[in-house]
Parts: structure tokens; C-alpha cells; sequence
């Protein structure tokens, strides 16, 4: 639950806003993502109507994982996770919707960050769509361990462990002053 509690409080965090002259002359961030400024008017609503349905849409696809995941605890618990987090997306969501709509109308500022943030809450939906199909695929969910051995000669088994350190240098025998340094 502190993930969900985490997330919310990373997508209720304000925005800072970027100058337009910033996001015209940007060079190569506009090139890379040209979906990433906000559009403004009938367009842009409909865009988040559109987000606004794929992210309702995502827990009834989840729960369907679910009921196909219970075959173990570890794939039901994992799902569950990604439709517990996909359920705070709806309601995020819902709360940017409800703003975008207020009759009694948004800053174009804020209006900006609504639709922003309602693209990064899509974004964020389709990455727990994909994470919770990842949950029930058995190959790419689990971890398995692979047994190598490997044979040993008999020349190398003579010297003994190669990778210990070499012994210390011990003192000359006889009292002349030296220092007796093993072979490698």
C-alpha cells in the first residue's frame, strides 16, 4: 500500500510550468516527444476523453488477469497489486476530467497541467497493463536457477585453490636477515 500512497502523492505534486517559449525552440526535447505539449481546445478534450476511457478501461481488463492468475498466490497477488494501483489511476484521473470540464473554467495553465497529468496517468496505466500480463506469463515472471558443473584437471586440482591468497613471508631460516617470499 505505500507504493499506492507514494504514487499519489507523486502525481498530486504540482508541476512546474514551462515557459511556451521553452517547448517551441527546444530543439531535440520537442522532436522526441511532440505529443508532450498539451493541445488546447475541442482537441485536446477529446484526447483526454480518450485517455479517460483506456484508463476506466484497464481495471475491467485487470480483473479478467485475475480471474485467469489464480492458479497461484504468487501471479493473484502480483495482479493484484497492478488493479489496486490501476483503481487510484481511475479516480486521479476522474478528479482531471472533472477539472477540465468545471464550468466555471481553468487558467490555461492549469488546464496545461490537467492534461498532462492525465497523459502521465494514461502512460502509467498501459505500463500496469503490460506489468500485470507480465505477472501471469510464466516465463517472464519467475526467476530459475541454472546447474553448471564442470570438470576440473588434475593439474590444476595439484595446485590447489588458485583464487586463495598466496601464504606470508615467514623469516629466514637461521638468523641471517631475509625474508623467504612462497611461490606463486
Amino acid at each position: 500500500m505505500s507504493i499506492l500512497l507514494l504514487l499519489l502523492r507523486l502525481l498530486m505534486a504540482p508541476m512546474p510550468i514551462v515557459p511556451a517559449a521553452a517547448t517551441e525552440t527546444g530543439g531535440a526535447a520537442a522532436a522526441v516527444r511532440p505529443e508532450s505539449a498539451p493541445k488546447t481546445g475541442p482537441e485536446a478534450l477529446r484526447q483526454a476523453q480518450a485517455q479517460q476511457a483506456a484508463i476506466d478501461a484497464a481495471p475491467v481488463k485487470l480483473r479478467a488477469l485475475l480471474r485467469s492468475a489464480n492458479d497461484t498466490q504468487y501471479h493473484a497477488s502480483c495482479v493484484a497489486q497492478r488493479l489496486a494501483e490501476a483503481q487510484v489511476h481511475v479516480a486521479l484521473a476522474r478528479d482531471e476530467m472533472r477539472r477540465l470540464t468545471d464550468p466555471a473554467g481553468l487558467s490555461a495553465g492549469d488546464r496545461d497541467h490537467a492534461l498532462t497529468r492525465l497523459r502521465l496517468i494514461a502512460e502509467r496505466t498501459e505500463e500496469l497493463e503490460h506489468a500485470a500480463r507480465l505477472c501471469v506469463d510464466d516465463d517472464l515472471s519467475s526467476i530459475t536457477a541454472t546447474k553448471k558443473e564442470t570438470a576440473v584437471s588434475p593439474a590444476i586440482q595439484k595446485r590447489g585453490d588458485v583464487t586463495s591468497p598466496p601464504p606470508l613471508p615467514r623469516p629466514c631460516p637461521g638468523g641471517v636477515s631475509c625474508v623467504v617470499v612462497p611461490e606463486p
